[in-house]
């Protein structure tokens, strides 16, 4: 099962990956619909980012109930529902130039969140499966040693 090919460029190994699952024996995988939602997330968002930028690594990507408990996690994380990735580039990652190019491209992202390199240094990326993308753009931060959500971009897309 790990080797389901998702789209062109990735594969289920890569969004199931998780050092906290290893380390608390879980196997991480997803069933049938988280599956169909990260080929959708993968087709629609990750592979024609691939496309533009080169090769995208996975960072976070399905996350079990448990784990995402485990790895402290939203409790309405779109990693468990398989509609959510955070994500670097393999060459010459800038999140803010990734969150940037997300935006430019006109990908159908429910969220895009640029973490700068305090919060982590990555993108966060969504899309829901139901086809309502808020179309999100934010920026987390640290301020006074709290993690901080500002807009980053304004909406493009209105939920109806």
């Amino acid at each position: 099962m790990n080797d389901t090919r998702l789209g062109q460029y990735f594969t289920l190994s890569e969004f199931t990956r998780s050092t906290a699952a290893a380390s608390m024996g879980h196997p991480n995988q997803p069933p049938a619909q988280v599956v169909t939602a990260l080929r959708e997330l993968v087709v629609t968002v990750l592979d024609p980012l691939r496309e533009e930028e080169g090769p995208v690594r996975i960072t976070s990507g399905y996350r079990a109930p448990d784990v995402n408990r485990a790895v402290g996690g939203s409790s309405t994380s779109q990693h468990v529902s398989g509609e959510a990735a955070d994500i670097k580039l393999v060459h010459e990652h800038d999140a803010e130039r990734v969150a940037a190019l997300i935006h430019a491209m006109e990908l159908p992202v429910d969220q895009c969140i640029w973490y700068t390199a305090e919060v982590g240094g990555h993108v966060h990326v969504s899309h829901r499966k139901d086809g309502r993308q808020r179309g999100q753009f934010l920026k987390c931060y640290r301020e006074n040693g709290e993690k901080r959500y500002a807009t980053y971009f304004p909406s493009r897309h209105s939920v109806s």
